[in-house]
């Protein structure tokens, strides 16, 4: 048995008992040194309770049983959350994030995940770490792969200026791909001015911007190429596309890679005399994570900038953490990774 950290009801984590999880077939065990903290984990903190869930479905560690894969015991890995069927039509097109199975028994997401010291998973979705690459950077690769899976669409030439909507975690690695994979300027817009300032730090973002800033207008149309933008990548998901849509040029893509707005609205004339491409970016497939490792593995100083802080893995501290991130309102954090002990 182990000790784990469930939602125990809402708004609240606790220590539990629960088994660990066991080898076998397609299936490996981790024991869990980082796991970051999503977005997408706010649902099952708000709702969750009852029976208890563990969440936690951005993670790297160790191997602690490699099953039939036979990796070692101590390997350090990350891996993806991933349990595609590997059958479908979607799967055999390397499109696994359109299985119909992929969230069955996915860990973090409908089954345990690494908030607890141990989860269960695929071993075929295992990459091995190189020693010189901290188990906190393999703990932020979903993330990355999420953005670069959305990035992707844009299909962006080298050189071209990119506008991010929204700065936080998702966002802010959205620009990080976009100037990985060659992009000229890279312009963002938030809403929290200390989000704003945090993000003007980074070398991979020219400017971000504060939608709240009176003199917003005048300066995000000063940085609009003439025409307009090519590539707008909306990792917010905002209420009204319209502004977003007046900043796009004739023949613009524009990504919406955040669903916080279940119905957005936009004037579909905008979208039609500009013959512009609305497109919908869903989590990532494997051949976006594998790319998503080479970037972090590759640029580790920049992606270990985007975490904030490090935390315990107790429930005290998640919880401070947690109403911090999503309750206080003036939330200065990017990336919180919760650590295990060893």
């Amino acid at each position: 048995m182990m000790k784990t950290i469930v939602v125990d009801q809402a708004k609240s984590f606790a220590y539990a008992e629960a088994p660990i999880p066991a080898a076998g077939g397609k299936w490996v065990t981790l024991k869990v040194k980082h796991c970051a903290i999503c977005g997408s984990d706010r649902s099952f903190w708000l709702y969750y309770g009852g029976q208890g869930f563990t969440p936690g479905h951005e993670f790297a560690g160790y191997i602690e049983d490699g099953g039939e894969y036979g990796f070692p015991k101590g390997m350090k890995v990350v891996a993806a959350e991933f349990n595609s069927c590997g059958e479908c039509e979607y799967c055999k097109k390397g499109e696994e994030q359109r299985c119909a199975q992929m969230m069955v028994d996915n860990p973090g997401v409908s089954a345990p995940g690494a908030y607890g010291p141990y989860v269960r998973v695929r071993g075929d979705y295992v990459i091995p770490m190189p020693e010189d690459m901290p188990t906190k950077l393999g703990a932020i690769v979903e993330p990355v792969a999420v953005s670069l899976h959305g990035v992707k669409f844009l299909g962006i030439q080298p050189g071209e200026d990119v506008l991010v909507s929204g700065n936080g975690p998702i966002g802010i690695y959205a620009a990080a791909a976009a100037k990985l994979l060659g992009a000229g300027k890279v312009i963002m817009t938030g809403r929290s001015q200390s989000r704003v300032d945090f993000c003007n730090t980074f070398d991979f973002v020219d400017i971000c911007l504060s939608v709240k800033d009176p003199e917003y207008d005048e300066k995000i149309k000063a940085l609009t190429p003439a025409g307009g933008f090519k590539h707008i990548i909306d990792c917010v998901g905002v209420d009204d596309y319209d502004g977003l849509l007046g900043l796009a040029a004739s023949g613009a893509t524009v990504v919406m890679l955040g669903m916080h707005a279940p119905k957005p609205c936009f004037n579909a004339m905008s979208l039609y005399l500009k013959e512009a491409t609305l497109k919908t970016g869903l989590y990532f497939s494997w051949a976006d994570f594998k790319q998503a490792f080479e970037m972090v593995r590759d640029n580790q100083e920049m992606f270990l900038s985007t975490i904030t802080s490090v935390i315990p893995a107790e429930p005290e501290a998640i919880q401070q953490a947690f109403v911090k991130l999503f309750d206080s309102g003036t939330n200065d954090e990017c990336k919180i990774v919760i650590e295990h002990k060893d």
